[in-house]
């Protein structure tokens, strides 16, 4: 016979849960998706301890005191420039865990409250790693703003003049502050110069793009740009459950929710070439995947837990990443 319900208050147990639960959401979460699991892998998300806003400093600029000098020459002591900081605002994103009172009575054992929420956790690691993933390839202007900064806003082809700011640095006047863009020299169509173009036009020395992301026909164009014997394919991602393929090294998988990125130039099967050395997704710390107690509406039969999320993500040299768009009807 199964003990009362009461053996096993629901709010300890739940909490309990949540508590072993919690890393391997997170974990199940940026393991879903190609753009969550690149930023993972990276190690390209972050705690921050706090403050208004997430400050990334920044140089654009080389210092003008160097130079070479002969005997008790004079050093240029002028102020040093080349150097700012871009600001992201704090963004928040939430789950629910919901919960009905008769669904409570009904599981009125310890075992069969684990098997509920079980089920429960996993449709919110699927509704989660759907949205946050979604969320990321926007320009951060979804949701009336209150999205978080998507790469579609970061990386985009939109004229800089009427795009909005990144960071709280305006584009138009900032020619440091611009991605590298480039549509198909022939519409609709792949080619390995224009990829080039782009890789090489985002990199700097021995700095280059590390992933590049595309469109299932995006991938799907490469692949047929390859000898039908030749597929070079990255081990790691390929482990993770990705389909890959490599070019001058850098793996290129396809994620679905690419051509979501809300700039009309560049749903024909945009390419981003990033470079997650420069990309972050800020979190709080203390408040990522941060559950609240159970909580109980006035006026429902019905219990909730919330599993609350602060961040955002940020990018400290936006001229290091790329885009090629237009590649495919």
């Amino acid at each position: 016979m199964a003990a009362p319900f009461d053996t096993y208050p629901a709010d300890g147990l739940i909490a309990t849960t949540l508590k072993h639960y919690i890393p391997k959401l997170e974990d199940n979460v940026f393991g879903a998706k190609v753009l969550l699991w690149v930023l993972r892998a990276s190690g390209s998300i972050g705690d921050v301890g706090g403050g208004t806003n997430i400050v990334k400093p920044l140089i654009y600029a080389a210092s003008t005191n160097v130079g070479s000098y002969e005997d008790d020459d004079v050093f240029s002591t002028a102020a040093n420039g080349g150097i700012t900081a871009a600001e992201f605002g704090w963004k928040q994103y939430y789950g629910l865990v919901h919960f009905t009172g008769i669904e409570l009575a009904q599981n009125n054992s310890k075992e069969a409250l684990l098997s509920l929420m079980k089920s429960r956790m996993q449709q919110v690691e699927l509704s989660m790693a759907d949205g946050i993933n979604a969320m990321l390839w926007g320009e951060g202007t979804g949701n009336s703003a209150k999205d978080f900064q998507g790469l579609g806003g970061i990386i985009s082809a939109t004229d800089p003049t009427t795009a909005p700011a990144i960071g709280n640095i305006p584009r138009a006047a900032n020619a440091w502050w611009k991605p590298t863009t480039k549509a198909a020299t022939v519409a609709n169509t792949l080619a390995l110069a224009d990829m080039a173009n782009v890789y090489n036009s985002a990199s700097e020395g021995s700095d280059h793009p590390d992933y590049a992301i595309t469109t299932q026909d995006g991938f799907e164009a490469y692949e047929a740009l390859l000898t039908s014997n030749i597929r070079y394919e990255d081990v790691e991602m390929g482990d993770a459950g990705f389909q890959t393929l490599k070019y001058k090294g850098v793996p290129i998988a396809f994620d679905d929710d690419v051509e979501g990125d809300g700039v009309p130039t560049e749903q024909e099967s945009p390419m981003f070439f990033l470079n997650t050395k420069y990309l972050e997704l800020s979190k709080l710390a203390g408040k990522w995947f941060s559950p609240s107690e159970l909580l109980q509406p006035t006026n429902q039969d019905a219990f909730f837990k919330h599993l609350l999320c602060y961040g955002n993500l940020t990018v400290s040299n936006v001229a290091r990443q790329g885009v090629l768009y237009d590649i495919h009807a």
